[in-house]
């Protein structure tokens, strides 16, 4: 069994930072997240940051990828590599991360360590040995250029350097194009930069060389100049000036023939994005001397003094600049963002997000009997736990023995699969009080695991009962939580400080992941498999068949009304809308409701009802459905190709269903309506009754994985590797 990894790269910085620092540690996790690799982030709070502050856009915006976790430094986590950037930020912080573990740690030093008068913005020494104690790895210092380079050498310390200098990455906009022309009349010189004194020249001469305010040139400012009105006394006539962040820089670029910086003697430019995003523009770049060793032929150099005469020159010959221009463009291809796919392979990292090669220890069983799994599911509002579960058992090999208990008053469908069950009252169901339902149900475990002696235990559902935990504490015995993500926020977070008491923890996917933002989106203690189904692609049948054994038509055209069991909300209402509006509008339409093994109300009268199970064995029997979107439904419908109209039941505790109609009907493969909400919902129908509408949407279903995670639990179960 290869190293139990919670994540693969831990990113450490303090991440309310402006600017670069920041924005390459997003571009760097969007590109791992895009390679497959896990990502944790935590926060090291620094002085870096005088005032209190949000984390940076930048990283709020990328730390909602579903392969993107939060940790804190207290949280328990190995992971193949943590990358570190800012050595000040290691130098400042009280951050102390005593459970946080890597096989390596990279300290990528994005900015001088000294400055251009010989002081110290961070003693790398101290940097290095608090990195030495803080995780018990000696780091690799991966600098981001040659002038980071330099200046770390000038401190004399002993230190490991990474091969490469650790490159920012640039992803290119899809607008940016090969310049043809010039952008006006005269020449258009532009700077883009955070508004700060060092970002511009000591000298008023050399502001005024470098961005004349004379009729000669435009000059056209990003990031305010408060600092060189500052140095000049005034702010100049003929500049125009937009704030920092007041345009973004691939549209101010558009507006720049040359791209000139200039700035303050004693700074440093580690290694400017800035200035790659100048390049890729196509913008001709003018810099200081030093920093030719950096961005090569790439760029012009000369003083502030030069660039009129510079200017000038490639202004009269296009050929010139246009040849400059391309240079610039090809110069920045190779900050790719599979750059980091390949700098973090070379670290011998690599991605384990898709629980591939991943498997968990199991108790061994002798030779001569079968492994026993108990499965234990929670009663819930509807299917969901008793199915998912299932789906799981019939995916055992010949060499396990599955049995059931549920607290769900439909676990006799468990015996239609030849497995034996166990019926467990609920609180509810048996109406008892909580602290007698507790003593009555921790004897009622403590028999069950007597009996049936199981190897594995493994719970569905999203509150682990207090009795279960003690009874299975009690035998040591093996147990997993299978836990549902696409949890509410603002959901009681006490379940979750219960998963320790399991041995391990399956996450089934969601389609929608991209959309959650529950609480278990923070956490980094499950094996995460696929979205699990009871049925594959390859069981369903097909519509002809499905519709001979329903008693449907070929010609017919069939709508499926399945919102839920009704045991947590009023549906009736909704239904009764539905079929108002069918038999205003469209009577030649088969509406056709179901009724679930769990539903506890009367069968509607009247109407076309259909209790089947499992109901999507039958989905290609129907052209669309009007379903409540629970994770079931949801995914058997969507794999399915079943186009819906998705109304969320939003009266559950913990399960996100408007999360999961909206990331439907955003990717356009189905429609969200409510319930409290006729018109829109009428406005659904009609769009669901227009066959190029539903064969659209088909084509769309069509894109969607059909991986079964089902398959891939029973495996982890076994023992097997993914």
């Amino acid at each position: 069994m290869r190293t139990r990894y919670d994540t693969d790269v831990i990113h450490i910085t303090d991440f309310r930072l402006p600017g670069g620092t920041t924005h390459s540690v997003a571009e760097e996790i969007r590109a791992q997240a895009q390679a497959g690799y896990r990502t944790h982030l935590i926060h090291a709070p620094s002085d870096l940051v005088g005032k209190v502050s949000g984390w940076s856009e930048n990283l709020r915006s990328v730390s909602r990828h579903p392969r993107v976790r939060i940790a804190s430094q207290h949280s328990h986590l190995h992971a193949q590599v943590i990358i570190i950037r800012h050595p000040s930020v290691v130098e400042q912080t009280l951050a102390v991360f005593p459970n946080v573990t890597a096989d390596r740690v990279v300290m990528v030093a994005n900015n001088a360590a000294v400055d251009g008068s010989g002081n110290y913005f961070y003693d790398v020494s101290a940097v290095d040995k608090k990195l030495r104690a803080m995780f018990g790895v000696a780091p690799l210092w991966a600098p981001i250029g040659p002038v980071v380079a330099h200046s770390i050498r000038q401190q004399g310390v002993m230190i490991e350097w990474s091969d490469d200098y650790w490159l920012n990455l640039l992803p290119l906009p899809e607008e940016v194009a090969v310049r043809g022309t010039f952008v006006g009349d005269r020449p258009v010189i532009g700077r883009h930069s955070r508004p700060q004194a060092a970002k511009w020249p000591a000298r008023a001469e050399d502001i005024l060389s470098a961005y004349p305010e004379d009729d000669s040139v435009r000059v056209e400012v990003l990031g305010g100049a408060s600092a060189a009105a500052k140095v000049l006394g005034r702010a100049p006539r003929s500049w125009n000036v937009v704030p920092f962040g007041g345009e973004a820089p691939w549209e101010f670029l558009k507006r720049i023939d040359f791209w000139v910086y200039f700035h303050h003697p004693d700074w440093r430019e580690a290694f400017g994005r800035a200035v790659m995003e100048a390049l890729a523009s196509g913008a001709v770049v003018i810099l200081p001397e030093y920093l030719r060793e950096t961005y090569g032929d790439s760029a012009i150099y000369g003083e502030p003094g030069d660039v009129a005469k510079l200017v000038g020159s490639y202004y009269k010959n296009p050929d010139e600049f246009f040849e400059q221009s391309r240079k610039g463009q090809k110069f920045v291809q190779r900050f790719h963002p599979r750059l980091q796919h390949e700098r973090l392979e070379a670290l011998g990292v690599n991605p384990t997000a898709s629980t591939e090669g991943y498997s968990f220890r199991v108790p061994p069983v002798g030779p001569e009997r079968k492994r026993r799994i108990l499965f234990v599911t929670s009663n819930g509002a509807g299917m969901g736990h008793l199915t998912r579960l299932l789906s799981v058992a019939t995916r055992l090999p010949d060499e396990a023995e599955p049995v059931f208990a549920s607290l769900s008053k439909a676990v006799d469908i468990v015996g239609r699969y030849g497995m034996p069950y166990e019926y467990v009252g609920s609180r509810d169901g048996l109406g008892m009080e909580a602290n007698a339902w507790r003593k009555y149900s921790a004897e009622r475990f403590e028999i069950l695991l007597d009996e049936v002696q199981p190897d594995t235990l493994v719970f569905d559902g999203t509150w682990p009962y207090p009795s279960l935990r003690e009874a299975f504490g009690k035998k040591g015995l093996h147990s997993v939580w299978m836990r549902r993500p696409m949890w509410k926020q603002g959901t009681t977070l006490r379940p979750l400080s219960w998963a320790p008491d399991f041995d391990a923890v399956i996450e089934p996917g969601e389609l929608a992941a991209d959309y959650d933002s529950g609480p278990t989106t923070t956490l980094s203690d499950a094996v995460k498999i696929a979205p699990i189904t009871l049925l594959s692609e390859n069981e369903l049948m097909s519509r002809e068949a499905a519709r001979l054994e329903l008693g449907y038509g070929p010609d017919d055209r069939v709508v499926l009304v399945t919102l839920g069991a009704g045991n947590i909300n009023d549906i009736g209402s909704l239904q009764e809308n539905v079929l108002a509006w069918f038999a205003a509008h469209a009577p030649d339409w088969r509406v056709v409701v179901t009724k679930p093994p769990i539903a506890y109300g009367e069968s509607v009268q009247g109407v076309e009802t259909l209790q089947v199970y499992p109901l999507a064995k039958y989905t290609r029997a129907f052209d669309f459905s009007v379903s409540a979107a629970g994770y079931n439904a949801f995914h058997e419908w969507t794999r399915g190709g079943l186009p819906t109209i998705w109304i969320p039941n939003d009266a559950t505790r913990t399960d996100d269903q408007v999360a999961r109609a909206r990331w439907a009907q955003d990717n356009r493969m189905g429609i969200c309506a409510s319930d409290d909400a006729p018109e829109a919902l009428y406005a659904a129908l009609q769009r669901m009754t227009d066959a190029s509408e539903l064969a659209e949407m088909r084509m769309r279903l069509g894109t969607v994985d059909k991986t079964n995670g089902g398959s891939q639990a029973a495996k982890l179960l076994m023992g097997q590797t993914l």
